[in-house]
């Protein structure tokens, strides 16, 4: 992996992914519903999303794409609406929030070694070890409070 690469496919969505979450308590502490919250994130998404295409040119419309987006539109809603439910009406603080889902990469990994045959270049040994890392580490610090 190229450097660039490190830091616009991994740092950068680090850093803002965060952030996001520290924003998404800020606006639900500050009296928004979570209706509210999904719809202006969303429309945020949407404008820059809309933007991005005008300005690029990018791709011609077609049905399998654009399903494979809106699915990830709706499971992103989902895992959202989740966290915001879990912040603004049970109150869980960040420090809970973030590391728990945070775990997605698990699901991502594991997904995506079965959906696009990446198993076939992973090493497993650090895979498992990872996994074990990473669930230890989100349940510690999930714990800490």
């Amino acid at each position: 992996m190229t450097l660039s690469g490190f830091l616009i496919g991994g740092v950068i969505p680090a850093i803002c992914l965060g952030l996001g979450t520290v924003f998404m308590r800020a606006s639900l502490g500050a009296g928004a519903s979570i209706p509210l919250y999904l719809a202006v994130v969303g429309s945020v998404v949407a404008m820059f999303g809309w933007a991005a295409l005008f300005w690029t040119g990018g791709s011609i419309f077609a049905a399998r794409p654009v399903l494979f987006a809106a699915a990830m539109g709706s499971t992103w809603t989902v895992a959202i609406a989740c966290m915001a439910y879990g912040m603004g009406v049970l109150k869980l603080p960040v420090s809970i929030i973030a590391p728990l889902t945070n775990s997605n990469a698990l699901v991502a990994v594991a997904v995506g070694a079965m959906a696009f045959a990446e198993w076939r270049n992973l090493n497993l040994s650090l895979v498992g070890l990872g996994t074990l890392l990473i669930c230890a580490g989100a349940t510690v610090i999930s714990l800490s409070r």
